[in-house]
């Protein structure tokens, strides 16, 4: 059977990575003009380090001329010049700095809260001013692409967006689990792509009918299911913290698993069965007790772990790890 296709894996690029005295000039060039379309330069402000500009950047190429890109940086100013309008980049990105910072154009000024997010077209002149420097994130979509989803969509939007907002962070954080993921196929890029740009309609357009609750849902149960796996070894993990957690209900959360024919419960102890398992094979964990094991999985009675690991797997823990 023919695998399905690999899609582009993520860039990484980092000041490091240049050395010498024309760095800055470098990167300006390469990471800035090049690759973002913007003039790139080091805030002259306070944190700013010594060699000018230093940053570590993740691009995670989406496809359709769509991009991811996750950014630590020192203070700095991206500046989307007049001059550099002539190159007919109209694309859209939705963007947050965790830090917060400053948007200018020719005839306003924006302040942006940390955290707070914002979109914004390359078809206006403007600039970004990260004053603290930290973590941004962004993603880039071409203004044609979103065109077809949003009726009367202007030329050059440019918005600073409501925390009450969902769709900005599922985006985002959509994209970032995209971007830590070991190994994407073409046909789920190509579906993710799909959802983001969806979720930025619903930004630029939130009063839209949209029959398309795939944008909201995919997205947002891969989020709750990261969120799970990174508390997957805490006995008390529960429908009620996750749904917390993500601003639902437990109703909502259960109604997530259904549409995937499953329950919240049931992944939760599929998962940790599945981290048993891995560590009873591991030979570096031989040393440790089956009930040590079942602890750091999240169960919190060994007998119960034994006769779910049997009607999962056919074997008992002790079976499993002779084998």
């Amino acid at each position: 059977m023919p695998k399905a296709p690999i899609a582009p894996q993520c860039l990484h690029l980092s000041s490091r990575d240049y050395t010498g005295r024309d760095k800055t000039d470098a990167l300006r060039e390469f990471y800035g003009r090049e690759l973002m379309r913007v003039e790139l330069r080091p805030f002259e402000g306070a944190g700013a380090t010594q060699d000018g500009l230093d940053f570590a950047s993740t691009m995670l190429p989406l496809g359709g001329d769509s991009i991811y890109v996750h950014t630590q940086c020192t203070p700095s100013r991206m500046w989307r010049s007049p001059e550099m309008l002539r190159d007919g980049d109209d694309a859209l990105y939705l963007a947050v700095a965790w830090g917060g910072g400053v948007f200018h154009t020719p005839r306003e000024s924006h302040c942006l809260a940390g955290g707070q997010y914002a979109i914004v077209s390359k078809a206006r002149a403007h600039e970004f001013i990260n004053l603290r420097g930290g973590a941004s994130a962004c993603i880039q979509v071409p203004h044609a692409a979103m065109a077809r989803r949003v009726a009367g969509l202007e030329e050059a939007p440019m918005r600073m967006l409501s925390p009450d907002m969902p769709e900005p962070a599922l985006a985002i954080g959509y994209a970032q689990l995209l971007a830590r993921s070991p190994e994407l196929s073409a046909p789920l890029l190509q579906s993710a792509l799909s959802h983001l740009q969806e979720l930025v309609a619903r930004v630029l357009a939130p009063t839209a009918q949209t029959s398309v609750q795939d944008a909201v849902d995919v997205p947002r149960l891969a989020l709750i299911r990261r969120d799970i796996l990174a508390r997957i070894d805490r006995a008390d993990l529960s429908l009620v913290q996750i749904a917390r957690l993500h601003h639902l209900t437990p109703r909502q959360v259960q109604r997530l698993f259904a549409r995937e024919g499953t329950y919240f419960s049931d992944f939760v102890r599929e998962q940790r069965l599945m981290r048993a398992r891995a560590m009873l094979a591991d030979p570096a964990q031989r040393h440790r007790r089956v009930l040590e094991i079942a602890l750091d999985s999240g169960f919190d009675d060994v007998s119960a772990f034994s006769r779910a690991f049997r009607r999962q797997f056919g074997m008992s823990p002790s079976e499993a790890r002779s084998g």
